[in-house]
């Protein structure tokens, strides 16, 4: 995930962390993980992934961080361009911080990663960070969300963020 923790000269925002948000009900027990201690044989992963060269795996590390860095200056930008909307909302209600979601999509070329940036929505304010899951609801992180269909190669993603004023 890329690093979304950005300030502003008014504003640090962070990504939500799982004690701050209403825990999601699980279904039970998940899948039996027992193959991943198994020994190692003929077809496991480090064997297939040793072909490739070290050239091209530090140009693959650098160019996907520095698109990976591209969506926290895009981050960063939308923060400065949207300043005074985020603060007058926090006016209106008395609030110290805020929610914002992010929406990002993950696609690959010719074996890298590229990110690519969608949108970002202010969702709401919370009184302090400590009470944004009455905005981060989890219907809201973990509904249904209704999106364009991409092509196999590429994927939606979803960043909630808490931000709080300097």
């Amino acid at each position: 995930m890329p690093n979304f923790a950005v300030s502003t000269g008014s504003f640090t925002v962070r990504p939500v962390r799982e004690d701050e948000v209403v825990p999601v009900k699980r279904m039970g027990r998940g899948p039996d993980l027992s193959y991943l201690t198994q020994a190692d044989g003929p077809r496991q992963l480090n064997s297939r992934m040793a072909v490739g060269g070290a050239v091209a795996a530090v140009f693959s590390q650098i160019s996907g961080g520095v698109n990976e860095y591209s969506l926290s200056v895009w981050l960063k930008k939308w923060l400065k361009a949207n300043d005074a909307k985020i603060k007058q909302a926090m006016l209106e209600k008395g609030h110290s911080a805020f929610a914002v979601q992010v929406n990002y999509a993950v696609g690959n070329s010719f074996g890298n990663q590229m990110f690519m940036s969608r949108d970002i929505y202010l969702l709401g304010t919370a009184p302090s960070a400590k009470e944004i899951g009455t905005v981060l609801t989890p219907e809201l992180m973990f509904g249904p969300k209704i999106d364009d269909v991409p092509n196999n190669a590429t994927k939606f993603k979803y960043a909630y963020l808490v931000g709080e004023r300097l």
